[in-house]
């Protein structure tokens, strides 16, 4: 080669070098532009998730740590179904248990009624009143032909026959919460659902003040604890209160453990992240169904839910604290050494010092201002009640907040009625529980997709309706044809389910920054309250008729899949920062 070619060639290296350092400094300059036009500290954290890498393995390898616990918190937010089940009874007779005949005595000592269906059955709760010591001891029903008596008068059961031939055992059975007691049987599930309220609103706050992870482990330990100690309830009393205990510290763990993910997955994966966070409480559905099923005695079937939860404890060792938190309370060091973990494992980088600079400042500045304006705990609890009032003060903002409290109200009380209801359409309660776990994870697909296609607004209109429709359709059903009715509530469920997914992700688009969290902390007060009802409906009005819940499960999802065209579309659209903006929208 000639030297002529020689420094052709040399220069034309030079020349790829140098444009290889120009782009690499024009990189550089628009990342520093990036993090410089940032308006606040949340977007430059964003900016540096980017740079670490947002959506990779590292934040797919977290999905499955934080997102095992939904398995142990819906063995024991649904297991009610089996432990608080109602076996078949009637009443105990005072003076015939000594009788020994082969003949089935309630035929002439427990009422028959009607089941509003056109069938009937013994009556639970009532006897005929006759003096049965008299007609024992005079041996009038002794032999294989039982006389025929005067049936007008009934008296209340005080003690029940239960029948074994689908549960060993239940609370229901141990503690006779039926007939006269049987709303008993319905705050079993209620009280749950007060403490699973309970714990978002406590251990949420407690998770802003003292980390993501170290209130998810602390719950973790009393969810342990207090799910162990139920197995050995002495009586009703301490079974309720235990469970609420349980319930609290379940919302302790699985509301932090979701916060530490979205709040390192960038807005592109957040959707995707948050629906497969909530399929693993699909599969706690069918294994909670698999497991009620070969262990029917309430006590072992609690020690089989609650000794699991030893799993939990490796949260010690592989759960790690919000990067996110972290920075934003000033420890700086320990958020970048996750954040270094996080871009080694994604192949990404740590932003250069003077960007981390630019991110500190900005997160002192907002600091100092949180500092100087949040004031002693009266101040913020003013300041809480001011958010709330912002809510309702202007219209549209009031009509959005009046819809979105209504549909989790509903959707909730749907999504844990349907779960309650087997027993009023003859349905296996085992064969409903592992459809209404199937169905879920195809829902959240299902919506997923059709999300993309109709936006919100259509989307949660026509899954509500949908559902409704089914439900209502029950009605027009014998009781009798009880896979017609399975499938009824499946479809009822599936598309329930879909909505619940949707509602979440509509609800965080309807309203602005600043009261966002009060907003959904509303809504999920809201959807407490009627998960807490739920109960009350399938077991009180069950008795009047077995359509009656699903017909009002039904009327309640039309309701709110029509009120949803009240509401704007919010899917191309970027979110709201002020409640005037929402105001200067045509809804």
């Amino acid at each position: 080669m000639s030297e002529e070619e020689k420094g052709t060639l040399e220069l034309a290296e030079n020349g790829k070098l140098n444009d290889l350092k120009g782009q690499e400094n024009s990189d550089l300059k628009q990342k520093n532009e990036v993090y410089e036009v940032a308006s606040n500290s949340s977007e430059a954290f964003e900016a540096v998730l980017r740079q670490v890498g947002d959506n990779g393995p590292w934040q797919w390898r977290l999905l499955v740590i934080v997102s095992y616990c939904g398995i142990f918190t819906c063995f024991h937010n649904l297991s009610a179904v089996f432990l608080a089940a109602t076996p078949e009874h009637w009443c105990r007779v005072p003076g015939l248990q000594e009788l020994n005949t082969t003949e089935d005595l309630r035929n002439i000592s427990i009422p028959w009624v009607d089941d509003g269906a056109g069938g009937g059955k013994y009556s639970s709760c009532s006897y005929y009143d006759r003096d049965w010591s008299t007609l024992v001891a005079s041996g009038a029903l002794d032999g294989n032909t039982l006389p025929d008596l005067s049936t007008n008068l009934t008296k209340e059961c005080d003690h029940w026959f239960y029948d074994h031939s689908v549960y060993k055992s239940t609370v229901v059975e141990e503690w006779d919460l039926v007939c006269r007691d049987k709303y008993l049987m319905s705050m079993v599930q209620s009280t749950s659902m007060g403490g699973m309220l309970t714990g978002a609103l406590i251990l949420s706050e407690l998770s802003d003040m003292f980390g993501r992870r170290t209130t998810s482990l602390l719950s973790t330990v009393g969810f342990l604890i207090t799910a162990v100690c139920v197995t050995f309830s002495t009586n009703y009393t301490s079974f309720i209160s235990l469970r609420f205990l349980v319930a609290a510290f379940g919302s302790g763990i699985f509301l932090p453990n979701f916060v530490i993910l979205m709040e390192v997955v960038g807005p592109k994966g957040r959707t995707l992240m948050g629906m497969l966070y909530q399929s693993f409480y699909s599969v706690g559905i069918l294994l909670l169904a698999a497991i009620g099923y070969f262990v029917r005695d309430w006590r072992y079937l609690q020690l089989c839910i609650s000794v699991p939860v030893v799993l939990l404890l490796l949260y010690y060792w592989i759960l790690p604290e919000s990067p996110r938190w972290l920075m934003m309370k000033g420890r700086y060091q320990e958020g970048l050494k996750i954040l270094a973990q996080a871009a080694k494992f994604n192949g990404g980088s740590l932003p250069q010092q003077h960007q981390i600079d630019v991110l500190v400042a900005r997160i002192d500045k907002e600091r100092c201002q949180a500092t100087a304006t949040q004031g002693n705990v009266w101040q913020r609890f003013l300041n809480f009640f001011k958010n709330i009032i912002s809510l309702l003060r202007t219209r549209n903002m009031r009509r959005r907040c009046f819809i979105m409290f209504f549909e989790w109200f509903v959707i909730s009380m749907v999504y844990f009625g349907l779960l309650f209801s087997g027993g009023n359409i003859n349905a296996s309660v085992y064969i409903l529980t592992i459809l209404s776990g199937v169905v879920e994870i195809p829902s959240y697909i299902f919506v997923s997709w059709t999300i993309q296609k109709l936006g919100r607004r259509v989307n949660l209109c026509g899954v509500c309706v949908i559902s409704g429709v089914a439900l209502l359709l029950i009605l027009t059903v014998p009781k009798e044809l009880v896979w017609l009715n399975i499938i009824l509530t499946t479809v009822g469920r599936f598309f329930n389910s879909a909505a619940f997914a949707l509602v979440f992700i509509y609800s965080t688009e309807l309203v602005p920054t600043g009261v966002r969290n009060v907003a959904l902390g509303t809504s999920s007060v809201c959807a407490r309250l009627g998960s807490a009802i739920a109960p009350f409906i399938v077991d009180l009005l069950g008795e009047v008729h077995y359509a009656v819940p699903s017909t009002v499960f039904g009327l309640l999802s039309l309701a709110a899949g029509l009120l949803a065209l009240l509401l704007p579309e919010t899917g191309k659209t970027r979110l709201p920062e002020t409640v005037e903006e929402v105001e200067a929208m045509p809804r």
